[in-house]
């Protein structure tokens, strides 16, 4: 395994530039150890990269980071011999999986379908879409390597610490690389083909309500007032230069044309500022800044 360096843009779906000194894709878990090595000795923080659809790169450039992409060994789906659980690698299509959970009935994972992440990223981020349709309502427990201590450790759902967009992975940043998750699957249907028309309804419901453009979707998490009615509130008072633009089809997604990390980072601060000014409202981020 080698430690290189990449061009992160394609890393994230919002495609601000940046560039990484150290970046490496493990394959087993002798590969791993020794990023993690690397990381220590030269007192580099990991950062693990998924889909890309929640994070953004607030610099041009890094050179006081590990970037690191799971690849191979941790792209597996794997049902277990009583059918009663399911446990997907971290680098898994999140949607992907929600494809091969309806096949066989799984009607609790209509909402994989519609959130683009892999199932590490979504782990971390307790993703989801609302009330009983979030990671942790069927997250058995996930696999992880502690990089404090060097060695591979299992959390079962509780020790997972699940809140809204919010895990002990995201809670202690450096500590934990997800590996896999568990999934019950214990609740199917019969009736497939009305579960499978059902998860296409809700697709294109998503779909027609998403914009188009290069978006790292939702910027911030939802609070009193949802996210988008703050932002709708003051949208008027923003400055227009940014090179990027909170759309107006979905008010909590900033569409990207031409600006820069440090760009965004400047609008998502200004955007919090009037929206505490004028509604008195905190606007935490939901979006990963790197």
């Amino acid at each position: 395994m080698e430690i290189i360096n990449q061009e992160l843009t394609k890393f994230s779906t919002i495609r601000t530039q940046s560039f990484a000194e150290y970046y490496c894709k493990p394959k087993s878990i002798s590969d791993l150890e020794k990023a993690v090595s690397f990381s220590k000795i030269n007192n580099l923080p990991i950062v693990v990269l998924g889909n890309g659809s929640n994070i953004l790169f607030s610099k041009s450039s890094y050179n006081d980071v590990l970037f690191l992409k799971l690849t191979d060994n941790w792209n597996s789906f794997i049902i277990n011999n009583d059918c009663t659980e399911v446990k997907i690698g971290a680098s898994y299509s999140l949607k992907l999986a929600g494809r091969e959970l309806i096949k066989i009935g799984c009607s609790d994972y209509i909402f994989f379908n519609l959130i683009p992440a892999c199932i590490g990223g979504a782990v971390t981020q307790n993703a989801g879409i609302g009330p009983g349709e979030e990671i942790k309502d069927v997250c058995v427990r996930i696999n992880c390597f502690d990089i404090l201590k060097g060695i591979i450790v299992n959390l079962e759902n509780e020790e997972c610490l699940f809140e809204y967009r919010n895990s002990i992975i995201k809670k202690k940043p450096n500590r934990y690389i997800v590996l896999s998750a568990t999934f019950s699957i214990i609740n199917k249907v019969k009736d497939i083909k009305n579960l499978e028309a059902e998860t296409k309804a809700r697709i294109s419901e998503k779909i027609s309500r998403e914009p188009s453009g290069y978006s790292f979707g939702s910027t911030f998490m939802n609070s009193s007032i949802p996210a988008w009615k703050c932002i709708k509130n003051i949208r008027s008072q923003l400055n227009p230069n940014y090179g990027a633009f909170f759309s107006e089809k979905h008010n909590n997604w900033i569409i990207n044309k031409n600006a820069s990390g440090e760009d965004i980072i400047d609008l998502i601060k200004d955007t919090q500022k009037l929206v505490k000014e004028e509604l008195n409202i905190d606007l935490i981020n939901e979006v990963r800044i790197i």
